[in-house]
């Protein structure tokens, strides 16, 4: 159970509500400062979110930028390899930061990623930062684990060429739905449409998981399917890895997952995923939860 968290207030709010981990820092936070283009200013930032993480895990992903552009242009990753320095400047600040964790717990995601050679493009980025704050004699981790975000349905039809390259997948449901379902943001849209426990992405779920037969992907998710309490099952039954969910919900989600094992929970996966609209899959998930309570 993870948090998902936009600034270090939040971060602080999700320790002591009993956060394992935190599931993802989204980093827009730090460039709205007049310091925004400082190292400094964003190593500190990170040198205190892995303080208060306190020894749990932390996803740090990049900066994603222009998210809400309604033509979808230039954010994510695109955004990064338009603003290389800026890109540069936040990749040094994270990983001379990820020297002040234990172990190796401080992860790298990437957002708005739709092609291999976009992650390819930021690997070696980050290699090369690696090699040169080596030569500075400056200290990082030994190992920081680097994922995506999976929000762009082109990642999952081709999501057999990352396994190799990639360390750790963070799911956000709310834009792989938008993206699915090709819900404009600016107009409302059907209720059917709009939910989180759609087939289709329940559906899409399962193909990720099951994109490596034989092997285990690292699969997380955020957005408000991991918020959902009859979604918890499901993710067990799929064998997702965690969720990240806002500070205020961790302690009545805790409580949820009490008495849900995981035999009962691929049972009741199997069968949801056959359903054919979200009322019924919830409504049949809701009436096998009660039954082993």
């Amino acid at each position: 159970m993870h948090a998902d968290v936009s600034n270090l207030e939040e971060l602080k709010r999700a320790i002591s509500n009993g956060a394992e981990g935190i599931g993802v820092l989204r980093t827009e936070f730090l460039y709205g400062s007049s310091d925004s283009h400082s190292e400094e200013y964003h190593f500190q930032n990170y040198r205190e979110a892995i303080k208060l993480a306190d020894n749990r895990p932390i996803t740090i992903r990049t900066y994603c930028g222009g998210a809400g552009d309604p033509l979808m242009g230039q954010w994510g990753i695109r955004h990064s390899m338009a603003n290389e320095e800026q890109f540069i400047t936040q990749i040094r600040a994270i990983l001379r930061a990820s020297a002040y964790a234990h172990g190796n717990n401080v992860n790298i995601v990437l957002p708005g990623i739709a092609d291999i050679e976009e992650f390819k493009w930021a690997k070696d980025k980050i290699t090369t930062v690696k090699n040169q704050l080596k030569d500075e004699n400056q200290e990082i981790s030994g190992y920081v684990p680097l994922g995506i975000m999976i929000e762009i349905p082109a990642v999952v039809l081709s999501l057999e060429m990352f396994t190799h390259e990639v360390n750790f997948y963070l799911v956000d449901s709310d834009k792989l739905l938008q993206y699915i379902m090709a819900i404009d943001t600016r107009a409302p849209a059907a209720p059917t449409l709009n939910d989180p426990m759609h087939p289709a992405m329940l559906r899409t779920l399962k193909r990720i998981v099951e994109c490596k037969p034989g092997q285990k992907l690292n699969i997380s998710i955020c957005g408000r399917l991991a918020e959902i309490e009859c979604a918890i099952p499901l993710f067990i039954g799929l064998a997702i890895r965690s969720i990240a969910i806002d500070p205020s919900l961790i302690a009545k989600l805790f409580n949820y997952m009490n008495g849900i094992d995981k035999e009962s929970s691929v049972r009741i996966a199997a069968k949801a995923l056959a359903l054919s609209n979200s009322d019924r899959i919830k409504n049949y998930v809701h009436a096998a939860i009660d039954k082993l309570r």
